[in-house]
Order: C-alpha cells, then structure tokens, then sequence
C-alpha cells in the first residue's frame, strides 16, 4: 500500500482514515459516506480548516482509481463550504480524494481546551482522547496525544513497523528523505523545507509557510500583524509601533523609538542634535535656532516670530535733526520678549515703543538693533537707541555698542508697574533705514535664584531670613537710601547719620544721579569706604568716591581704581566733626540698579618694633583679627619691615593697603611716601608683589571679590602668612624711600 499525502487538517484525515493493514480490496465504485446530527448537536466528524497538515493512512490499490466523498454537516447554521481536492499518480494511478465540508462560524480557538472534557468544537482534550489510540489512526503502535489547542491529535508519538528504511511503503506517506516528489508548494505552501516524521513517515510541513497568511509557520519570525507576542518595548526600545518586515524574516522596528539615543525613530519629531531638516523657520517662525526638548518633541524657545511696527509711532512730524518723539503714539506697551521688525522711512522718521513692567519686582530690560538678516548680524544699519521717561526725559541712550553700527543697552531697571520708551533713530537722523529689528528683552528679577538684579541688595540663593539676606533680598542691617540726598542739606534732611561702622544700600537712578551720607565722629578715625554690587564683590558698575568737609569741600576722592575690578575703596583718616561721602556712577552717565557702602572703623593695632627685616622676627599687630591698622617707620631706605598674619578660615582673601602715617607732613599723592608691599606663605614664597596700585605712589594688594587685583592673595588656604613693607625699587635712594606708614590688613571670609 502506498500513503497518499492529503491537503486535509489532521483531525479532518483522522476522522476520515480507513483501517490500515486489512489488505481489503477498495470497491471502485465512488461511494459517499455523508454523517449529520440534528437538534444541533455536534457533528462526530471535527471541524475542517483549510490549512495544510501532514497526510493520515489511507488504502490504495495500484490499479484502481478510488474517488471517496466526505460531506459531514451540522445544523448550527451552515454558513460555509470549503472544498480541498489532492490528486496523486502514482504508478499510473491517479487517485482522488475530495472533501466537502459544511462547518458553521465556530472555530476552535481553545476555549475550555485544558479542562479535561471534551466539548465542541474540540477532537480531545489531554488525556481524554474519544477512545482513539494511534491503532485506530492507522499505525502499528505508539502513544497518541492531543493538540495543545485541542483541535486535533497529536500522531508524533505513534509508530508506523515499516517506518524508518528509507523506502515508500504501505501506508507510509514519506519515508526518511523520500518524499514522493512533494513539497512546501504541493502541500498548499509558499515555501519553506518539507520534512518526514521519523516514526509515523507522514509530512512534516512544521518548516513550511506562507508569508502573508497572518500565521507564523517555518521560519517566520512574524507574519503581518502577528508578531509573537512582540513589540517595541521587548525590543529594547521605549514607544512606538513594531512592524513586520515583508518577508516575514524578521521583526521590523522602524517605527520603534527611545528618546535620547541620538536616532531619530518612530512618531519622534527630533533627537539629541537631529532635527529632521527642521528649523524654526519650518515651524513658522522668522528667526532663531531651533532645539529639540527632552520628549523629542521640537523646542521652538529658541525660535523669534517679528512683530510688524504701525506707523505713525512718533509725533507725526517728521523732521531731520528733530526729536519726533510721541509717547501717545508709541507701539505697545510690550510687556515681555519682542522682535520688532520696523523702517526708518521717510527721512527723519522716528520710531517709538513703550515697554511696561507689569511684574511685582524689577525687570531688567536689554535692547539691541540687528540687520534684516536676522539676530546676531548688522549690516546696513545705523541706528541710535533711547530710553526715555513719557515726559521725554532722556534716561539711557547708546549709538553702537552692539555689532558694527548697531546699538546695544545691555542692562536697564524697570520699576514693578513702570512704562519706558524706546526711541530708536538712524545714526544723523538723515537717512531712510529700509528695515531692522529690534530686540527687546525684559527679564524678572527674581529673588533667590541667586543671581543679583535690579532692587536685590543680595541673593543668596534663598528666601529665608537671618542669614544676612532677607527673604526679599535685601541685606540685613543694611542703611537704605532716601531720596533725594544729593547735597550736604539734603542728606541732613533724611536723617540718617552715622557715628562710625556702617552699610548702606541705595541705587544711583536716573542717570546722574549722586548719593551722600552723614558721618558725624566725635573723634577722628581711620575709615575703610568701599562701594560693591555684592558683598566683598563688584561686577558691571564703575563707582566714585569723594569726601567732603561740612562745608562742601572735597577732602579726598578715589574715582575707581582702589576698590575691587571698577568699584572705588578710600582707607583715610577722617577727621572728628561732620562729613559726607559722595558716591557716584563713573562720569554720570549711567544707571546703578543697586551698590552697597562698606564704612569701617579700623582698628588701632600699635605701632611695629625693630627688628623686623626677617619673617622669623615678624611683627605679631595685624596677627589676628581684620580691619587692622599698625604704624610704621620707615627711616631707612633699605630697611624692610615684615608682619605675620593669619587666615582662620579656608577660602578667605586678603586686603593690604599702605597710606601715610601723617597726612601733615607726607602723603601718597604727593610722593611722599613709596611704598612696595609682598605677601608671602608661611614657607616664605611669595604670593603677590605691589609697588604703585594704591593712591599715589602708595601699595595695595587686594585678593578679594570675583575677579581679584592680586590671584595671589585670593581664596587662600587657612594658615599662616607674611607681609613685608619696604621702599619702592624706585626709592631705595631718594628721599621718598624715607616715610612713615600705616598697612590696613582686612581679612575677608568667603
């Protein structure tokens, strides 16, 4: 006998084997064998699908043609026919086998497959097997099994005797690596490797498969929407959508993403530094750089849309050489960032724009004019911008300090509620701007962040109190200012008075703005005057200082080069009696949003004693403490006079002036005294050498604040230092090496 090789579901061929090994004759005469329950009950044949399986024993005489009809039907609404015909020649006998299949819509999709009973539309469950055995499937011995979807037997357990030589024989449908010509193709297959089971010698189409059916088979990885329970995230990536690829050979993961590896996938808009092609202008803006934000999403913070100026925004008289300003015509008011795309057109045109602070705290406004082109560049413009009150005041203005002939003004304070206006103008007022933008910017001071801005006396990155900042940035026990006291009588008028160590707070506003305060001394003192942005610091101001008598006389000034970067510092002798320090912006022609004045006592340390030209001999006065003051004297030229000092804390920077030691008989200013001052470590290297940076001919080294006079004598480790005072290499033979002196040691604690 030889096994034919049927297109039919297993359970389907099962249901339709005829006993194998009887040697019975088959009737060629077609016989129809057609079985149907009623009262809906369930067909004892099982449901037939159209997938390909391995072949079931069937009965063969070489010379006979055999044509054998299955029509099973239930009465559970018959809604569908499938019909599988397999023709196979062999030994020129053709036999048919066809099978039509009435089954209804139910399907086995496993339901109570498992539970051990048998219900429709299930062939078995386990071990309940409807008294089947691999017998009565045709094989010679074995152990028969069920499906793990119950929808058929499980035959790879039985055993064919004749299985296993290699040769086609009996019921055998292959055998070893004969497979009777077939083939994935003739097995109803697009491709893949036919195979024959071992035992049984029926088709193993395991390895066979149609890319496209839905169904992973052979070595399909996952075909169409079936991915085997697959996706984006057991791929290793975070979101997306998984695909398979149209081979079925592998997952595709195109669609896939992680943001923040750098590869742009998936619904992802950008990643790290790709953007896609994408710019600002892409998204609708004019101007700037576009960004991609931590979702990989675009960040269009970067990005500028112009606003169009409306004319007229002046007094509507245009004039050249003619201040056309109009605060009732102005555009806006602008409450926040604004690009502002405008023309100087016609000759003489003015351009006007109110900027208003609607914040509770100051705002810090920035102003710069660009070319056409975009932020960042100036090619034909020249422009002149102002600030001014709506009374046409003038409160800041610039030509070009922004590229080429573009203006800038970097740093204006905006009161809580005020109204500024911007009047920009060609350069002569003489010649037609086509177009140029202006850039506003009005930034929030915010207390706390930090950051010192416009109002903050400090910002120590907090809000709390007690800590020498309060929660409104104001410094703790600090004077502040009332206005006006710009005179002796008007600084009378405040009130404010002090009688020796002091800080005060206070702004220099409107440009030219000038501040002074009362000191009343009942004996004199030496004073230490410094102005700061920050406590111990100076950054973005240029400050003068100058001490007037009762009677309006100036006394002494330092114009900005005593103090830290361009801050001014006076060390003096300021007599018993009344007198005011005068502080001021560097030539009056800008604004200080706030500054502190430091006045401080110094201490009377005593006078030096020789010998001291050695730091084994060094003087202990200024040992200890800060805002020290020891006498000295210099009568001989070579002489050299040391004194030990000591940091308590890691961090800290020193302050070492020298100034006269008597006013009446020598001073810095005139020659009198100059001086050379070094710090040294406790090894005796030197740190910082000084002859001429304080007043006059006189010596200063200063480590302190953010950007120090002397690196050497900043941020210091705790320990012990030497100070050495001797004459300038200039004066080692003059008559100015002879001088007596006083050092001023501050020591500073970060």
């Amino acid at each position: 006998m030889r096994r034919i090789a049927l297109s039919l579901p297993l359970s389907a061929a099962i249901a339709t084997m005829t006993a194998c090994g009887d040697d019975a004759t088959v009737d060629t005469t077609a016989s129809t064998s057609e079985t149907s329950t009623t009262d809906d009950s369930t067909s004892t044949s099982p449901v037939t699908d159209t997938t390909p399986t391995t072949g079931v024993p069937t009965t063969t005489d070489p010379t006979t043609t055999t044509t054998t009809t299955t029509d099973t039907a239930t009465t559970d609404d018959t809604t569908t026919d499938a019909v599988t015909t397999t023709t196979s020649t062999t030994d020129d006998t053709t036999t048919t086998t066809t099978t039509d299949t009435d089954t209804t819509d139910t399907t086995t999709d496993g339901v109570g497959c498992g539970d051990g009973v048998i219900q429709d539309p299930e062939v078995c469950d386990g071990a309940a097997l409807a008294d089947q055995d691999c017998v009565s499937q045709g094989f010679d011995s074995g152990t028969l099994a069920c499906a793990a979807d119950c929808s058929a037997f499980d035959i790879s357990g039985c055993v064919l005797a004749s299985c296993g030589n290699g040769a086609i024989e009996g019921e055998e449908s292959c055998d070893g690596d004969d497979l009777a010509g077939q083939d994935c193709v003739s097995q109803g297959f697009e491709n893949g490797t036919l195979t024959c089971m071992a035992n049984t010698c029926v088709f193993d189409v395991s390895a066979c498969f149609t890319c496209g059916d839905g169904n992973i088979s052979g070595p399909e990885v996952c075909d169409g929407t079936e991915l085997g329970g697959e996706d984006c995230v057991s791929q290793g990536f975070e979101a997306g959508e998984l695909g398979c690829a149209a081979d079925c050979s592998a997952l595709d993961t195109s669609s896939c993403s992680t943001c923040g590896d750098n590869v742009l996938g998936g619904a992802e808009e950008c990643d790290g530094a790709l953007l896609g092609g994408a710019t600002c202008q892409s998204q609708g803006a004019d101007f700037g750089t576009l960004k991609c934000a931590a979702d990989c999403g675009f960040d269009l913070s970067g990005c500028i849309t112009a606003v169009d100026e409306t004319e007229p925004n002046d007094d509507g008289m245009v004039a050249t050489g003619t201040n056309d300003f109009s605060a009732d015509n102005a555009n806006g008011p602008y409450t926040g960032d604004t690009l502002i795309k405008a023309k100087i057109t016609p000759v003489g045109d003015d351009d006007v724009f109110a900027v208003q602070n609607t914040g509770d705290g100051y705002a810090t406004l920035r102003l710069e004019t660009f070319g056409i082109e975009g932020p960042g560049t100036c090619v034909s413009p020249d422009t002149v911008i102002d600030i001014r009150s709506a009374a046409n005041v003038l409160l800041a203005t610039d030509d070009q300090s922004g590229i080429n002939n573009c203006s800038l003004i970097p740093s204006y304070p905006v009161a809580p509620g005020e109204t500024v206006y911007v009047r920009v103008t060609d350069y002569l007022d003489n010649t037609v701007i086509n177009d140029y933008l202006l850039d506003i910017k009005l930034t929030p001071v915010v207390c706390g962040d930090g950051l010192l801005g416009f109002g903050e006396q400090c910002d120590d990155g907090n809000v709390a109190d007690g800590d020498g900042c309060d929660g409104t940035c104001q410094l703790e026990d600090v004077i502040a200012e009332i206005e006006p006291n710009n005179t002796n009588a008007q600084s009378d008028a405040t009130g404010i008075v002090a009688t020796g160590s002091a800080l005060f707070g206070g702004a220099i506003t409107p440009v030219a703005d000038v501040d002074r305060w009362r000191f009343d001394l009942a004996a004199p003192q030496f004073l230490r005057l410094e102005s700061f942005t920050s406590f111990s610091d100076c950054a973005g101001i240029s400050t003068a200082l100058r001490l007037y008598d009762s009677n309006n006389v100036q006394i002494i000034a330092d114009t900005g080069t005593a103090g830290i970067s361009t801050c001014s510092a006076l060390v003096f002798p300021v007599p018993a009696g009344t007198t005011y320090v005068h502080l001021e912006e560097t030539g009056n022609n800008a604004a200080i949003m706030n500054y502190f004045l430091e006045a401080a006592v110094l201490t009377d340390a005593g006078t030096e004693t020789e010998p001291n030209e050695a730091l084994a001999a060094a003087n202990l006065n200024i040992q200890d403490g800060s805002d020290l003051l020891v006498f000295g004297d210099h009568s001989v030229n070579a002489d050299s006079d040391y004194y030990r000092i000591d940091v308590p804390v890691a961090g800290s920077s020193l302050r070492l002036e020298v100034i006269e030691g008597d006013r009446a008989v020598e001073t810095c200013e005139s020659n009198g005294v100059d001086s050379r001052v070094t710090l040294y470590n406790a090894m005796g290297v030197e740190l910082a050498n000084d002859d001429d940076d304080g007043r006059g001919f006189c010596s200063l080294i200063d480590g302190t604040g953010s950007a120090p006079l002397d690196a050497g004598a900043h941020n210091l480790a705790a320990g012990t230092y030497y100070v050495q005072v001797r004459a300038s290499g200039l004066a080692q033979n003059g008559a100015a090496g002879q001088f007596i002196y006083r050092l001023a040691a501050t020591v500073r604690k970060p």
